[in-house]
């Protein structure tokens, strides 16, 4: 009698548990398809109430026509075989006949003497496209003046090189930077400089000729493109020039900010290349960067055009290059770390950022050295020494009670993830060291997973049975969407600082971080958000459900960490 009463007691949690469920739509069927259960979450993704759905068929209600033969298929497979089919993303029918994206689990339910049960369990995925579109837009365009960033420009310039056929032709790319633009951030506040950029933005658009011939690159610079229409360098060269002046002159255009007419002035560096040409779209962009430096540093001249002299510029690249290949012999190389904290500002760990000091080039930015080091080769003895000197660190934290818990991660360049042997090097360093790899984590880029995928989850997996854990860096700018992500066997999500500098309320970078922590959460991630400045943003990401935190609010990175440890 007890054991009965515990039966219809368990049975009824169950069944209450389904009829509330408000996220997931679950739906029984039995062989021939009819629908025998229907909960309340299943009208609000396709339509139909329960009374309206229960007797009828999965095929006429939600299952589009040309989708049915397969269904069908599935579903008389599912009940002979007594299991479920993995998971899925479909596009199912709404009972106005609009489509409806979910991501769908299917069971069959086989018990003693009763009739089998097709279970299916969908969630609506509608605000999740949105929100991944939303990703993928601010991927390709700049948030603040809606232009393409570099990204899409670079890709510009590359689809513009390779489809003129014509050896005649001759395109020019000019960069524009506004000058001492830093000074009314700093004088006038930063949602002045903001008006400053949309105001150049809009002044840029009536010199493009198309939509994505103008985009900005970042800070106060703008890249403008002239399509290949030029017969030669000189015509080139002359529009260009032409168009520059018209650019400065139209920016010099005085402009009212706080009650004051400002009036501001730019500088153009300029690169003319050929159409079709082999030169990387990196490569003009850094040419015409060049020239704007010149321009910059002219008294006399706000134009300049990227020639031959200039390439003593690509000589000290290779001077650089050539330095980077003995950083780590010479013992130049030194590592920063940032603190990362919980919702009580306890330290749980570190950032490793790499620093290098030369004796006679002084100190030079991770920016200009770490592209050289990846195209060089020379990132493969580089990250080594990082992860050799990281470990080290670890192992000193472990001597200690209060330190034994922090952990590290450490950043992995994608030229070393790809190689093959990059987790039996990982493994001899933890070895040799003695660390405990389950306080290291590696932080990988979204372009990372750009291509070979299989490869990619097959390395990370390789990784974590080595105890190491795995965050994926400035998630939300690069390429992962939600289909890749959940592919990824990933312990930790890293929200870019882009978007923790845009959380005022309503933002587009408080929809994008709040999506991501509820979307990292739901998939039993880590969230941690870089870029934290201020007080307000370390509350409000809290609000948001962000579980732990980075940036200069907390410490800026430093080699001497003992500040920043506990009692030891």
């Amino acid at each position: 009698m007890t054991k009965n009463r515990d039966k219809q007691i368990s049975e009824a949690r169950f069944h209450k548990l389904f009829d509330d469920t408000q996220a997931m739509s679950i739906q029984g069927y039995s062989a021939d398809g009819t629908v025998v259960y229907w909960n309340g979450a299943s009208e609000k993704i396709y339509g139909y109430s329960p009374s309206e759905a229960l007797g009828g068929s999965i095929y006429d209600l939600i299952i589009p026509n040309d989708m049915r033969n397969e269904v069908e298929q599935a579903v008389a497979w599912m009940f002979e075989h007594r299991q479920g089919i993995p998971p899925a993303r479909l596009n199912l029918k709404h009972k106005d006949g609009s489509i409806v994206p979910v991501y769908s689990s299917h069971t069959v339910v086989a018990l003693a003497n009763d009739e089998p049960i097709m279970f299916c369990m969908d969630a609506d995925m509608r605000a999740l496209e949105m929100a991944e579109a939303e990703v993928q837009r601010l991927s390709y365009y700049d948030p603040l003046t809606d232009l393409p960033n570099r990204r899409l420009m670079l890709e510009r310039i590359a689809s513009m090189v390779r489809g003129i056929k014509s050896e005649r032709s001759v395109a020019a790319l000019l960069i524009i930077d506004i000058d001492n633009f830093h000074s009314i951030n700093e004088s006038l506040g930063y949602s002045s400089g903001d008006r400053v950029l949309v105001h150049c933005a809009k002044s840029l658009q009536r010199f493009s000729s198309s939509h994505d011939d103008l985009a900005r690159l970042g800070k106060d610079e703008f890249v403008l493109l002239l399509p290949c229409t030029a017969p030669s360098f000189d015509a080139a060269a002359t529009e260009a020039e032409q168009l520059a002046t018209q650019v400065i002159e139209e920016i010099e255009t005085p402009l009212m900010l706080e009650n004051d007419i400002h009036q501001l002035s730019a500088c153009v560096g300029i690169t003319l290349f050929h159409c079709p040409s082999n030169l990387p779209s990196d490569e003009l962009i850094r040419q015409a960067d060049i020239a704007l430096k010149m321009a910059k540093g002219s008294n006399t001249n706000t134009i300049r055009f990227f020639d031959q002299e200039m390439e003593s510029a690509v000589k000290e690249r290779l001077q650089l290059s050539q330095a980077l290949n003995h950083a780590v012999e010479n013992k130049e190389l030194a590592l920063a770390f940032q603190p990362q904290v919980n919702t009580h500002r306890q330290v749980i760990g570190f950032e490793a950022l790499l620093r290098w000091q030369h004796p006679s080039l002084g100190t030079i930015s991770p920016n200009d050295f770490i592209t050289i080091a990846e195209a060089t080769g020379s990132i493969i003895g580089i990250g080594d020494w990082v992860l050799e000197k990281s470990c080290e660190m670890l192992l000193q934290w472990q001597a200690y009670n209060d330190c034994k818990h922090l952990k590290i991660s450490v950043n992995v360049s994608s030229v070393q993830f790809r190689r093959g042997d990059f987790v039996e090097r990982v493994q001899n360093i933890l070895e040799r060291t003695g660390a405990n790899p389950n306080n290291l984590c590696f932080e990988l880029t979204e372009s990372l997973i750009a291509d070979d995928i299989d490869f990619i989850v097959q390395q990370m997996k390789s990784l974590r049975q080595l105890g190491v854990s795995i965050s994926l860096d400035d998630f939300g700018t690069g390429y992962a969407s939600l289909a890749y992500l959940t592919r990824l066997p990933l312990d930790e999500l890293k929200v870019d600082r882009a978007f923790v500098s845009d959380l005022d309320e309503y933002s587009k970078g408080a929809l994008l971080t709040e999506t991501i922590i509820s979307l990292g959460r739901s998939m039993n991630l880590a969230i941690i958000a870089e870029g934290v400045e201020t007080n307000e943003q370390f509350k409000r990401l809290q609000t948001m459900g962000c579980q732990f935190f980075q940036g200069y609010l907390f410490g800026k990175p430093q080699t001497d960490v003992e500040p920043y440890l506990p009692n030891k």
